[in-house]
């Protein structure tokens, strides 16, 4: 339990999480008090754009502000149109729920329901019915106010850092990758079936690495829109070279660590190999040079494997093959 709480806190960019904080109370307060001077009295939507355009996502800076502010705009604008309308307040909800939400479809945000068009929808039904006319021109422009102020500071401010983020997961992906090789080893040398014990595991992992090779174009878009960020783009090509490294081997890795499962097979050739190949897999991953720990795994399979360790044996060789084309 305290093991798994560690890990968890260990995965976790406190640092970012706290500057995103800053930034969103940063953001609200200008909104609010730019919003005063301006002449307003209670300026919430200029202090809630802030707030729900920014985002802790690494991959998103004022993209994903922009689309959010969006949003906002979308939901003030249906807020304002059926706060005008008379019928009941429950089919007036309804309404503008069923509106707002398929609005927040098709305004999708990283690929989710941009939430805050029914959001602020709602917001703006339940306080601008009783002032509606001088309400909603003023919520507009507070709105805007905010508006500018959360993309300003999205860009400017603790912009998102793609590089980063990007070397964390990698780390990530190292040290689980490495850890089910070494189980697999462990199990083609001592036949402990630790391996099928932890297939779920294993698949789960395999499917992470794929979702972080399908972030990589999110990691790009992101440094087009933090110009404090764009002189990273040489490193966060690089850490994609390495997370698609990473998702290969998990795709071999899976599909070892099943064959063991199902054969029940020990052979300390293959057991040394396996070690080998984690270790060159932690090296590269690491960027260092693996070619000591490659050679050796080349050379133990080299040799003829037959029967049910012939099996192993060639998903191990399409594994060497893999990490030498890409190394």
């Amino acid at each position: 339990m305290i093991d798994a709480l560690r890990r968890r806190v260990r995965e976790r960019d406190l640092g970012a999480e706290t500057k995103l904080a800053l930034k969103m109370t940063l953001g609200g307060t200008i909104a609010w008090w730019l919003a005063v001077a301006l002449g307003a009295k209670r300026p919430i939507f200029a202090a809630l754009v802030p707030l729900v355009a920014m985002t802790g996502d690494p991959f998103a800076a004022v993209s994903v502000s922009l689309g959010r502010i969006v949003g906002v705009f979308a939901g003030v604008g249906l807020g304002i149109a059926f706060a005008h309308v008379a019928m009941g307040s429950t089919l007036r909800v309804a309404i503008v729920l069923l509106l707002g939400t398929l609005a927040s479809v098709a305004l999708k945000v990283g690929g989710r329901p941009n939430i805050e068009v029914p959001v602020a929808a709602l917001f703006m039904l339940s306080t601008a019915i009783s002032a509606v006319d001088q309400f909603g021109v003023q919520r507009i422009w507070e709105t805007a106010i905010g508006a500018g102020i959360a993309i300003v500071i999205s860009a400017l401010v603790w912009p998102p850092h793609p590089a980063r983020a990007l070397a964390r997961q990698l780390d990530r992906l190292r040290r689980s990758l490495v850890d089910d090789l070494l189980t697999v080893a462990d199990d083609l040398a001592t036949g402990n079936g630790n391996t099928a014990a932890r297939m779920d595991e294993v698949r789960a992992n395999s499917l992470d690495a794929v979702r972080e090779v399908f972030a990589l174009d999110d990691a790009k878009r992101a440094l087009r829109w933090s110009p404090l960020r764009r002189s990273d783009s040489e490193r966060v090509a690089e850490l994609g070279v390495r997370i698609n490294l990473a998702a290969r081997v998990y795709r071999h890795a899976r599909a070892l660590a099943r064959d063991v499962s199902d054969i029940g097979l020990r052979d300390e050739t293959l057991a040394t190999a396996t070690r080998d190949l984690a270790d060159a897999t932690d090296r590269i991953l690491g960027g260092a040079d693996a070619r000591e720990p490659l050679a050796r795994a080349e050379a133990a399979l080299a040799a003829a494997a037959h029967g049910e360790a012939w099996v192993v044996a060639v998903q191990l060789r399409q594994l060497l093959a893999d990490i030498q084309a890409m190394r």
